[in-house]
């Protein structure tokens, strides 16, 4: 039964995640072979295929024919064949989100020696933002914007994180600091639940929901 439990909520996930990046409505019940409701929005993509545990989620457009779908499950197989660090076919793309799997090692207040909110008074060289992507938390050294974490993505159910670190910055606890500060922020949704959507498993404790090619 916990096993099943856990299996629902990364489907949930899923179901934000993708809803809220491409701006598509899937089917209330996310089976393993589902098609995007036809009536919203069309991504860019003809497939997308979640890899949850032990197990696969074929997202489809509508639009694509049995035998568009039989070529396209071919080419996806081939990718999950592949390391991560292998490249990919022309017109398929990877990527990794995460979720909170336990509790944070540092505390806010930690969390705010560290990091601190960007707003639009902050002297930043280079880097601008849009208020869509509020709240912005960012991490400085002598005027550097060395991590940033912000909203790249929103609905009403929930705020997917977007975090970027400098090469030179990273494995210093900056991006867990930052991530921190922005789940607090009262203006984010299911904090729970919130997302990460760089390959950041380097940076406990998020581990990844799936790993999923589209095409």
């Amino acid at each position: 039964m916990k096993k099943k439990t856990k299996n629902l909520a990364h489907r949930e996930l899923l179901r934000l995640h993708v809803e809220s990046v491409w701006g598509v409505q899937l089917p209330l019940s996310i089976d393993n072979d589902i098609t995007i409701v036809p009536e919203g929005a069309m991504p860019s993509w003809s497939l997308y295929v979640a890899q949850l545990a032990n197990e696969r989620i074929y997202i489809w457009r509508p639009d694509v024919s049995s035998e568009n779908r039989l070529a396209l499950l071919e080419r996806v197989h081939e990718a999950f064949s592949l390391l991560s660090t292998d490249s990919l076919a022309p017109n398929i793309r990877r990527e990794v989100a995460l979720h909170i799997a336990a509790q944070p090692t540092i505390d806010k207040v930690v969390a705010n020696q560290i990091a601190q909110p960007i707003t639009v008074s902050t002297h930043l060289e280079g880097y601008h933002f849009t208020p869509q992507q509020e709240p912005v938390i960012g991490v400085m050294r002598e005027g550097r914007l060395l991590c940033v974490a912000h909203s790249a993505h929103r609905t009403a159910q929930a705020c997917e994180l977007g975090i970027d670190t400098q090469v030179e910055a990273r494995r210093k606890g900056y991006a867990l600091a930052a991530t921190v500060l922005w789940t607090e922020e009262p203006s984010i949704p299911r904090k729970e639940i919130a997302w990460k959507r760089t390959n950041l498993s380097l940076w406990p404790p998020y581990k990844p929901v799936r790993s999923a090619p589209s095409a």
